[in-house]
């Protein structure tokens, strides 16, 4: 079987704590024609070592070090973007862990569906790595019925983790550099994606990764109300620059279903 190179791409500041978790889950995939391109922010603390280590035991590692931090992962992750070689791309932020055969399964299930976009589900840990996800069973029906498929399902519910993601690197485009979109780039990105008639974009049900939600990460993951207002900011830019009109409706609907979930949240 073919077996395309993908290049795994992997923004780090100060990230210490958790690094070496997050690359031996990249290092130990079941599918291994990957290369890993570890982006270094201008880290000041010993992630540094810790990348140079990675690179001299495994020789799929590239790193790259940046003179400035331009504050979030948008820019590390252009450069990545722009010195990748793969057939695909996929992200992994330097504190959530892949599960071992993560990239294989997702690799399996694009070229099965004929697809060139997709992501999975995940499950939520804490800086303790346990699992936070949510067990409200009214909560989880909710989710597990919601549409996944559509830039109107995106805007109801961002439902595209970004260390999920796996793309066809001939449809990607590069995240927003703006520091006014720190925390929500990707979502923004993934809405500019989704609206080409090219991409092909598929969910997969399934959890291969643990999610790790940080009070003070630069994603801001834990702050909701904050994450709200600014999702909310990238969907009105983005039908403006857009004129995509048509997905008012949907931002409506969105506010709507905030509404009822909340209330749900009251009672679990």
């Amino acid at each position: 079987m073919y077996n395309p190179l993908v290049s795994v791409i992997i923004p780090i500041y100060n990230a210490e704590k958790y690094l070496k978790e997050t690359l031996d889950s990249v290092i130990k995939q079941s599918y291994i024609n990957i290369e890993i391109l570890l982006i270094n922010h201008f880290s000041t603390d010993d992630s540094i070592t810790i990348i140079n280590h990675y690179k001299d035991i495994d020789k799929r590692v590239k790193v790259i070090h940046l003179d400035i931090n331009k504050g979030g992962p948008a820019y590390p992750r252009n450069i990545g973007i722009k010195n990748s070689n793969g057939e695909y791309i996929a992200f992994i932020d330097s504190d959530d862990i892949w599960f071992l055969n993560k990239l294989q399964l997702q690799i399996d299930f694009m070229k099965k569906n004929n697809i060139n976009f997709s992501s999975t589900n995940a499950v939520n840990i804490n800086e303790h790595s346990i699992d936070i996800s949510s067990k409200s069973f009214i909560l989880k029906y909710i989710n597990k019925y919601r549409g996944k498929s559509t830039i109107c399902d995106l805007i109801k519910y961002n439902f595209i983790s970004t260390s999920s993601v796996i793309i066809k690197k001939n449809i990607i485009l590069n995240f927003n550099e703006d520091t006014d979109f720190i925390s929500v780039e990707d979502f923004y990105l993934w809405l500019n994606i989704l609206k080409n008639k090219d991409v092909k974009y598929k969910y997969l049900d399934n959890k291969l990764l643990k999610y790790r939600l940080l009070k003070n990460s630069a994603s801001q993951r834990t702050l909701i109300h904050k994450q709200k207002t600014k999702a909310n900011i990238c969907i009105l830019k983005f039908i403006l620059d857009n004129s995509y009109y048509k997905v008012i409706n949907c931002f409506y609907k969105s506010i709507f279903k905030t509404i009822i979930i909340n209330f749900f949240k009251l009672f679990s």
